[in-house]
């Protein structure tokens, strides 16, 4: 058997599955990049050596997707033996004088496309024409290989402090060829793994009825859950989605944000979900479409242990109330405020009981077929939406970097639409700024770039209000 076929997750798997509702599942970003004033670099050549060069220490790179004969459980990670670093790092170029509009629309149209299940799940696209003496790159890693953390990890690998340039050459990958793979080995690593995932499962459940004390207490931990459950009011985020994505980016100041975090006794994050609800409440007001409840973001929270930076998924999602219901900022701010304590005290109260697996037997069809049926009965526009919009905080790095000898200017990520959240707004710090990506269903969301200036002023509005 295979030393380096590794199966899935019931989490990671899930990201594929849900394919088959006709959503792409991968996440990216988009950097522009500072070129060097060298003679003759081309960043496109430099960043397909500086690549082979790091793919050694960046195994998701160099992950392919195997399926479990018969369905016998999730599919399996093993090594590519060899990588076309030139189908993987593309080139595009801005039609006339470029410029961020037209960048903006190219990232949406890329988003969109699905990436191949044959080769390993991700590409770059250096994008030219930004405007002079810059360029753009736009990734994609298809979200069953990693979450916000795992990204974080994978740029840590490929990202540099100063500029360094790679010598020529080809790194060599020490990878079982998969053409040599048995379907025997196969089968068995997928037995193998359910089997262990049931066993993990029963494993677990005596801790589990420990931690809830008794059956009497299990019972009111899961009424409690019922309580705390929100139901967000109807939006026209909360529709099917169709195939098109639009995509926006906005860059504030983090020492202003947390100026206002510091002076109204809130946290960043409280601020970054108080600069979202601004804007989503305006924006609602100005078509008069604001519900007279609150708008409540679905927000992922990270399950990873202190340390661990494995490249996979290891978080949850847990709902947020924006408080568009209050016309003051300020006191939205500190409604938003307590309602994210609360998610923190469920969440440490809760976290060994959320589960990130669960056996594959089947999976593959099962949770694809569920997934296609999602989408052909538009079910997200039939049941009570749990929320409006998706809202992400992933720490970046506070000091500028570097990829293939150039400097990067700004890191903005780009993200997960589904149906019934048209809108996902994800934020990452990065050299003193926080860098806010707007994914969106084309459909209901055309421009995007008008809720990232309400952004803008939502924060405005926030420092004007600070103490004396």
């Amino acid at each position: 058997m295979s030393k380096r076929l590794r199966p899935l997750s019931g989490l990671d798997a899930g990201f594929l599955y849900l394919e088959s509702a006709g959503t792409p599942m991968h996440v990216g970003s988009v950097m522009l990049i500072e070129l060097p004033k060298k003679k003759g670099y081309d960043f496109h050549e430099a960043l397909i050596r500086h690549i082979g060069e790091r793919l050694p220490r960046a195994p998701a790179l160099r992950r392919v997707l195997h399926e479990a004969p018969l369905d016998l459980g999730h599919p399996m990670w093993g090594e590519a033996s060899e990588l076309d670093l030139t189908a993987h790092i593309r080139k595009r170029k801005l039609a006339g004088k470029g410029g961020q509009a037209k960048l903006m629309a190219l990232v949406g149209k890329l988003h969109a496309v699905r990436l191949p299940r044959d080769v390993p799940m991700w590409q770059f696209v250096v994008i030219e024409n930004v405007e002079p003496g810059v360029v753009a790159l736009y990734s994609k890693v298809h979200h069953a290989l990693l979450d916000g953390q795992g990204g974080i990890a994978l740029a840590q690998a490929i990202l540099d402090i100063a500029p360094t340039t790679a010598k020529r050459g080809k790194s060599k990958l020490e990878a079982e060829d998969p053409s040599r793979m048995r379907k025997r080995d196969l089968a068995k690593t997928a037995t193998r793994s359910t089997v262990s995932q049931f066993a993990k499962l029963l494993r677990a459940l005596p801790a589990t009825l420990k931690l809830a004390g008794s059956v009497g207490e299990a019972a009111g931990m899961i009424g409690s859950l019922r309580e705390n459950l929100l139901l967000a009011p109807r939006t026209v985020f909360n529709q099917q989605v169709g195939p098109a994505r639009s995509f926006a980016a906005l860059s504030l100041p983090i020492d202003e944000v947390k100026r206002v975090a510091r002076g109204f006794g809130a946290s960043l994050n409280d601020v970054v979900m108080a600069i979202c609800a601004g804007a989503l409440r305006e924006l609602l007001l100005s078509v008069d479409e604001l519900p007279k409840k609150s708008l409540v973001a679905a927000m992922p929270v990270s399950l990873r242990e202190a340390g661990n930076t494995e490249a996979n998924n290891q978080v949850s999602m847990v709902q947020c109330s924006l408080a568009t219901d209050i016309a003051d900022p300020v006191r939205r701010l500190r409604a938003i405020s307590v309602s994210t304590g609360q998610i923190k005290q469920r969440v440490n109260a809760f976290k060994n009981l959320i589960p990130t697996d669960y056996p594959g037997l089947a999976a593959p069809i099962w949770a694809a077929g569920l997934s296609r049926l999602w989408a052909r009965g538009r079910i997200a526009e039939r049941l009570p939406p749990l929320a409006n919009v998706a809202i992400s905080n992933v720490p970046g790095p506070p000091v500028p970097l570097y990829l293939a000898g150039a400097k990067l200017s700004h890191y903005y990520p780009v993200s997960i639409v589904t149906h019934g959240l048209a809108l996902n707004i994800t934020v990452q710090s990065y050299a003193g700024q926080l860098e806010f990506g707007l994914t969106a269903c084309a459909d209901v969301v055309a421009h995007p770039d008008v809720v990232a200036t309400a952004m803008a002023t939502a924060l405005q509005e926030l420092s004007e209000r600070l103490p004396a």
